[in-house]
């Protein structure tokens, strides 16, 4: 409500004469004057307008001024404003009295005194005013406290009033709302009731709030009269029902005109959602959400802040690294769901294979990273990761599937302050690449020669990647021979490799780098496509009677149907029967796949393409899965044949191996077969087909091309060597002689 400018005053008579000559003796006061003719009139007027003062003619037709102030002060709503009355009589005590009994607060006789109407109006216009600015100022005060009310029921944070002890003597609906209670129950409770005691629940995560301090130890009052407010923190509290909330507030105290401290002032606000998700954010931020292990950012944070502490303390430290081997394939074969699951598996391995305190992190894929601080020697490390090769030597069932899983670990030890960060982390992944190098499933400790070996197979890597572009491999073919037969019945694929710039790398030392690196897989399907070629030109030959050609085949490319699906278009293509084609595999592809491994090769048997195992005896293929599997030859391994007239063992052994093979009715093929006493132990053995230098080493395609096209056989000085040296022999092998000769006549 505003203050009109100027006040109203009500002149009422029934001569217009009278009430202008009244109008211009008060026109000094700057007010607006209202008219009215008559009783009934004015009761109008007043209806419409807040007067300061009503000047009242007393003798007026129809209502006089008598019955009009009693009607108009019969209103309570008009019964403060002020009524003189006028009248043309002489000053009579009966009407006066008459006037003051009916309301009038003043009487005033005509001619009236332009001075003393002045000065009653005057006056009665200035208590007015004074009365209007009371009632507004009342008004503006109510207002400002119904906003100042509807801003602490309608904030977001809750308001807290308490006084020196403590006590809650003011509290807004947001207050309420927070900490779970009514409006009744909270006033005159204690703020103390609502902190969150390290005794309740979980511990409080409360940090340096001397707010939460204060009420704790109950020294609030103290705080608060010394005035020392003006606080500010995050903290755990607890709703009236027990429920813990994080809380950020502000905190101050209030004093009063006098200077004096009365109590303190707490606003706060429920950040339970804001302090999740920064944990939330901390973690994505930290940790490997499928692992739950640290991620990568925060092993180097960690390791960058040990080797700080490692300085200055003198302690050790030592950095793992730690490879999932062939999990590549894994993924592969068994699909994405299975590989996180043994991803999984081998964490929690990792972590119950540490002590508390030592970080394990996932460095991505399947990397993994420990940091062992202050750990006591060599002797410690080397612990850790035998313990980590212990926890891994079974094989892990994943839904129903079960595999070998093993690790390769590479240790390095922090050298002290000439050595960065970056050195050790190298020294550790070089090491890690020669426990690869070294057959996986073993842990190394890093030493200078070795950043030797990582730089040479990084290199032989890279040029992997230009070798069939720039036409760098080759294929030669080494004869199988038959000694039944007296020729040769087949060959054996194997790839060479000449670079264009330096000598020629031997197959042992490219062959294992790309099975690791993953170019096995576009090696070996180059192989299929030229051997395809080639015994497609021989297929053209008008002498050829046709031999079985062998192949390697990585069990990386058995990892699904794309080796398959090249080799039936590679026949097609080539017009070659399949019974042309020999799939090798060795016997340790066994151990690392098997399921997927059958189901392949079934596949490729039953196109009519042969099926061996090589390296027979070397890998830990059972009884069991030999016989499941869909195999025609077994090619017994070099190892063995080298020691024939040697080791007894061996022989022993390779006794076993032959009559493995006749019980599962299986061809035989001896590998690395150089001397006549190695053929004659095999042929005494029933093995018929040789493989060996003693009769060819690797030959080029044209080679074998030309052989192949005269149909001439090589190897018949070969085999006349063979049998004078059986003649020149005791009677013992004269058996074998026999065997010789009628096969010769044959």
């Amino acid at each position: 409500m505003e203050l009109s400018n100027k006040s109203y005053v009500l002149i009422v008579d029934d001569l217009e004469v009278n009430r202008y000559s009244l109008e211009m003796i008060l026109a000094p006061l700057n007010i607006n004057i209202v008219h009215a003719d008559s009783g009934e009139s004015a009761l109008s007027k007043v209806l419409n307008y807040d007067f300061s003062v009503i000047l009242m003619d007393v003798q007026m037709p129809g209502l006089d001024g008598y019955q009009t102030v009693q009607l108009i002060h019969s209103n309570k709503r008009f019964k403060h404003i002020p009524i003189v009355m006028i009248t043309a009589g002489d000053r009579d005590n009966l009407l006066q009295n008459k006037a003051y009994e009916s309301g009038a607060v003043d009487y005033v006789t005509k001619p009236i005194e332009p001075i003393v109407i002045i000065n009653k109006v005057r006056q009665f216009v200035e208590l007015d005013r004074l009365h209007r600015v009371s009632i507004q100022t009342r008004i503006d005060v109510d207002e400002r406290k119904s906003r100042f009310q509807n801003l602490l029921n309608s904030t977001g944070e809750g308001i807290l009033g308490i006084d020196l002890q403590g006590i809650i003597t003011f509290a807004n609906p947001k207050a309420c709302e927070l900490l779970d209670t009514q409006h009744d129950k909270l006033m005159q409770s204690n703020l103390q009731d609502y902190f969150l005691s390290e005794l309740e629940g979980e511990q409080s995560k409360t940090q340096g709030s001397s707010l939460a301090a204060a009420m704790n130890k109950r020294k609030l009052l103290s705080i608060i009269k010394q005035g020392e407010g003006g606080g500010a923190g995050n903290e755990r509290w607890k709703t009236s029902k027990g429920s813990p909330f994080y809380v950020e507030f502000t905190s101050d105290v209030a004093i009063d005109k006098n200077g004096c401290t009365t109590g303190g002032v707490v606003m706060f606000q429920n950040i339970t959602q804001r302090k999740d998700n920064e944990e939330k954010l901390y973690y994505l931020t930290n940790y490997d959400s499928l692992t739950d292990l640290a991620n990568r950012a925060y092993f180097y944070d960690n390791l960058d802040k040990l080797i700080f502490r490692t300085q200055r303390s003198g302690a050790s430290l030592a950095v793992l690294f730690i490879d999932l081997d062939h999990f590549k394939f894994v993924n592969d074969q068994y699909g994405h769901n299975i590989g996180d699951i043994l991803l999984q598996n081998v964490s929690s391995m990792l972590r119950s294979s540490v002590r508390k305190g030592d970080l394990v992190a996932r460095m991505g894929g399947d990397e993994f990273a420990i940091i062992l601080y202050d750990i006591d020697d060599a002797n410690g490390m080397a612990n850790v990761a035998q313990k980590i090769l212990n926890k891994l030597d079974k094989p892990m069932d994943i839904q129903g599937t079960k595999l070998n899983v093993s690790v390769s670990i590479g240790i390095a030890s922090y050298e002290g302050i000439s050595m960065t960060m970056e050195q050790l982390l190298k020294s550790a992944d070089t090491a890690m690449y020669s426990a690869k190098l070294q057959g996986r499933n073993n842990y190394q400790f890093f030493a200078a020669r070795m950043h030797e070996k990582v730089q040479e197979k990084q290199h032989i890597q890279m040029m992997l990647q230009q070798a069939i572009i720039n036409k760098e491999l080759s294929l030669v073919y080494q004869p199988q021979v038959s000694l039944s037969k007296n020729n040769i019945v087949g060959c054996e694929a194997l790839l060479r490799w000449h670079p264009k710039e330096g000598a020629a790398i031997s197959p042992d030392k490219f062959i294992p780098i790309a099975e690791e690196s993953g170019q096995i897989e576009e090696l070996g399907e180059w192989v299929l496509k030229e051997v395809c070629r080639h015994v497609g030109q021989w297929n053209k030959l008008i002498n050829f009677e046709g031999i079985i050609v062998s192949m390697n085949v990585s069990v990386r490319q058995l990892a699904t149907d794309k080796f398959y699906n090249t080799l039936v278009k590679q026949l097609e293509k080539h017009s070659i029967s399949p019974k042309q084609i020999e799939i090798e595999v060795t016997e340790t592809a066994m151990s690392t796949s098997y399921d997927k491994l059958v189901e392949e090769l079934e596949k490729i048997h039953q196109l009519g393409v042969y099926i061996s195992m090589d390296d027979f005896g070397t890998g830990h293929a059972s009884l069991d899965n030999l016989r499941k599997l869909p195999l025609d030859k077994l090619k017994i391994d070099r190892s063995f044949i080298q020691d024939i007239g040697v080791d007894q063992c061996d022989e022993d052994i390779t006794k076993v191996i032959i009559a493995i093979a006749k019980k599962l009715s299986l061809e035989l093929v001896a590998e690395g077969v150089e001397t006549v006493e190695q053929l004659a132990f095999l042929s005494a053995e029933e093995c018929d087909i040789i493989q060996g230098y003693y009769f060819s080493k690797p030959i080029t395609p044209e080679e074998l091309f030309s052989y192949l096209q005269h149909n001439e056989n090589l190897f018949a000085d070969k085999f006349e060597k063979y049998r004078l040296s059986l003649l020149k022999t005791t009677p013992i092998v004269q058996p074998v002689v026999d065997i010789f000769q009628q096969s010769l006549r044959k």
